[in-house]
């Protein structure tokens, strides 16, 4: 699965709707928030730290061959052959596997997809994947496999390169909005109803529990993946289609945080994202909270534009304390407050995470709300710092 925003959402509802079915169902996320096992998923079910330590035992001398031969390998490579080699041991019905970069070149693309998903288009790494939704559109399709099958949400410019690649590779397509069509959304703060019709069938008052219209959005991709799969497996029925939709969870996706003050993360870190967090923010959070300020705790990750990021998020804030993970491509805290500065904000820098937060708590009173985003390697040290974790399901 890949697009330049909802993978981790679409991959999360499409898993939890083949588990729902009775299908032993792999799940590979990236990224991940606080553990590799998180990325190692069977069932819902991380994977053990003795299994995890055992599968990298297992690959050792084959990591060492191939260094010794062609150069070492990435980590990120190194872990997708764990996961798969993991997978094929357990003997998964089926793997719902998120890239993690592109597509085209992601050591996730060696795998014979029968399905390929691609969520909606953007500008998303430019520094790698070009500087045009076009450009960028034409890796993510790089996952379209010949005579396979295709659902996409993406629009405009990238959904004409995408239809040629598919076409090239004689790949069936569904597309949001054409094949595939939403109808009577109804978007509230503690999930979503919407009807969804599809050439495999219509499913009437379908409902979701992560807030949003951007996740009806993505849950509506994944129903539609799961329909065309029923062909092959009849087990995908109605009832998996609907439980699964109803129990999909995604830590630090849109995640509120009840209590006084409101707290609300979410790893919103491209121009898309972040106008998808704004308008919930506003219609889910804000509109029960008139008199509420919002105080904004953002860091950022290289690869995407911090400035667009700010003029979007930055302005409905009354004031923004900009931090930095400790992830190693952590956008400078710096550079993160002067966009937010030029989009007419006072500005703080307070490092690490952890002190960003305690700060922003301290300076929140009981009806305000507290924002944290930008990355998800931002919201994973944030979630630590509140005594959160990946399994925690509050919302």
């Amino acid at each position: 699965m890949a697009g330049s925003a909802g993978k981790g959402s679409t991959c999360a509802f499409l898993a939890a709707i083949l588990q729902s079915a009775g299908l032993t169902t792999g799940l590979s996320p990236k990224p991940h928030l606080h553990s590799w096992r998180e990325r190692v998923q069977i069932d819902g079910a991380l994977i053990s730290p003795d299994e995890l330590a055992a599968e990298a035992s297992r690959i050792r001398r084959m990591v060492a061959r191939v260094a010794s031969a062609q150069g070492s390998p990435t980590l990120f490579e190194v872990m997708t052959l764990l996961v798969l080699l993991h997978f094929a041991r357990v003997g998964v019905d089926h793997a719902v596997v998120e890239v993690g970069l592109g597509g085209r070149f992601d050591a996730t693309n060696v795998l014979p997809a029968e399905l390929s998903i691609i969520t909606m288009i953007g500008l998303d790494h430019t520094d790698r994947l070009g500087e045009t939704v076009e450009a960028i559109a034409g890796e993510k399709a790089g996952i379209i496999k010949p005579g396979g099958m295709l659902v996409t949400g993406a629009g405009g410019g990238a959904l004409e390169v995408i239809e040629k690649v598919a076409g090239d590779c004689a790949s069936g397509i569904w597309r949001l909005g054409r094949e595939i069509r939403l109808a009577e959304p109804r978007i509230g703060p503690g999930g979503s109803t919407f009807c969804l019709e599809t050439p495999a069938g219509r499913l009437e008052g379908l409902s979701v529990k992560l807030p949003g219209e951007h996740q009806v959005r993505n849950a509506a991709l994944a129903a539609a993946a799961a329909l065309f799969l029923r062909g092959r497996h009849p087990a995908i029925d109605e009832a998996a289609v609907r439980r699964g939709l109803e129990m999909a969870r995604i830590p630090g996706r849109f995640q509120v945080l009840e209590g006084s003050p409101t707290i609300v993360l979410d790893g919103a870190h491209s121009p898309d994202r972040a106008r998808a967090l704004a308008e919930a923010l506003e219609t889910l959070v804000l509109t029960e909270r008139p008199q509420a300020r919002v105080i904004l705790v953002a860091g950022g990750s290289q690869g995407h534009d911090p400035a667009s990021v700010m003029a979007i998020l930055a302005p409905p804030a009354t004031e923004v304390i900009a931090t930095r993970s400790r992830h190693p491509q952590a956008v400078a805290a710096e550079e993160i407050a002067e966009a937010a500065v030029r989009a007419g904000r006072q500005t703080e820098v307070v490092q690490p995470v952890s002190e960003a937060v305690a700060a922003a708590l301290r300076r929140a009173a009981p009806r305000d709300v507290v924002l944290i985003t930008g990355s998800l390697f931002v919201v994973a040290e944030a979630m630590a710092a509140l005594g959160l974790d990946a399994s925690d399901g509050r919302e």
